[in-house]
């Protein structure tokens, strides 16, 4: 009993837990799936509350992370590029007088990477020179009777492109409420997800 009146004084109880990341290994592990392609991040499906501004943060901190993990990213907006085409068009004006001048538009034209089917998505990637894929997904769910809680996961999974079999993948949860604000658990779920030695 003195022990737990310590630890109340002491604010034991706010100290939040260590998050662990959960690594799974999978078939194309320990083989070359590299250069990787960097696909934009994804919310969870049951996800609630996921910012565009949470998925930045998270692709770009995955991403500095993977590469110096020894990766060579093609990031998604490169794909885009090689996808899309841009066209100047400039036509001249007049108004029957003395006024003459021209406009300038540029027109883009094309699919993006995720207007693509699946397999033709594959067939780019792999005429790009690109062995493997980096899908990163942003999850925030609300514990069953913890209305004040929620749960982020940040799943990380590197797969090779050939057959989309696993190479590895790293899941870390973070909970909300009383120890992180939202984004404060999901730098620290992202960073723990990318920070595991079994890894590299």
């Amino acid at each position: 009993m003195v022990r737990g009146l310590l630890c109340l004084l002491a604010a034991c109880a706010f100290t939040p837990p260590t998050p662990q990341a959960y690594v799974q290994r999978g078939p194309a592990s320990g083989q070359i799936v590299n250069p990787l392609a960097a696909l934009p991040v994804e919310c969870g499906a049951a996800t609630m509350g996921c910012l565009p501004g949470y998925k930045v943060a998270v692709a770009s901190a995955t991403r500095i992370a993977i590469e110096l993990g020894g990766y060579t990213l093609v990031d998604s907006e490169l794909i885009n590029a090689e996808l899309r085409r841009r066209t100047t068009i400039t036509r001249e004006w007049t108004d029957g007088e003395s006024a003459r001048g021209e406009i300038t538009a540029t027109e883009v034209t094309g699919l993006t990477w995720l207007d693509l089917p699946p397999h033709e998505q594959r067939e780019l990637l792999a005429a790009m020179g690109i062995q493997g894929a980096l899908h990163v997904t942003v999850s925030m769910t609300r514990p069953q009777g913890m209305a004040a809680q929620r749960l982020v996961t940040i799943e990380v999974t590197v797969s090779r492109l050939a057959d989309g079999q696993l190479a590895w993948q790293s899941l870390c949860n973070v909970p909300t409420g009383d120890y992180h604000s939202e984004p404060y658990a999901i730098d620290l779920a992202t960073r723990c997800a990318l920070e595991s030695g079994t890894l590299w």
